[in-house]
């Protein structure tokens, strides 16, 4: 049962810190208070979400120094172009994150893959508009 909580603690980690990501951008970037707030919603149901999931257990299972992962890297990972590079790329984690967050969870709790599933569901939709709001901003400004 460790290597499932393994799972889900790195699952839930990456997908916090994109949302986080994503939230920055928005906020700083855009200067968006609706999107930072819904974002913001985002982060919180994310949060309520892993409650079904015992942080001990989670902790107890975390084992980054013998992570087989932590080693591998691609040059892509360090590389991004502009900051809509960098909204990009974390969008793409957030939602492979919650696609992983929901499968494992149908595990233990279909009720609670399902709320990981609302919530990618719900970050597609995000991603469309804030790329949208970048997109017509960009183009107003000369």
């Amino acid at each position: 049962m460790a290597s499932f909580y393994r799972i889900i603690d790195s699952s839930a980690n990456r997908a916090c810190e994109a949302l986080r990501v994503v939230e920055d951008f928005v906020r700083f970037l855009c200067d968006d208070a609706a999107l930072t707030e819904e974002l913001k919603g985002m982060r919180h149901q994310l949060t309520a979400a892993m409650r079904h999931f015992s942080m001990e257990e989670r902790l107890n299972a975390r084992d980054t120094e013998a992570d087989v992962g932590t080693q591998i890297q691609t040059p892509s990972e360090y590389t991004r172009s502009d900051v809509t590079d960098v909204l990009a790329a974390n969008f793409s984690r957030l939602q492979e994150s919650l696609r992983s967050l929901e499968e494992f969870s149908k595990i233990e709790s279909p009720e609670t893959a399902a709320k990981f599933e609302q919530l990618r569901y719900q970050s597609y939709t995000l991603q469309k508009r804030i790329f949208q709001a970048t997109t017509h901003s960009s183009e107003a400004t000369p």
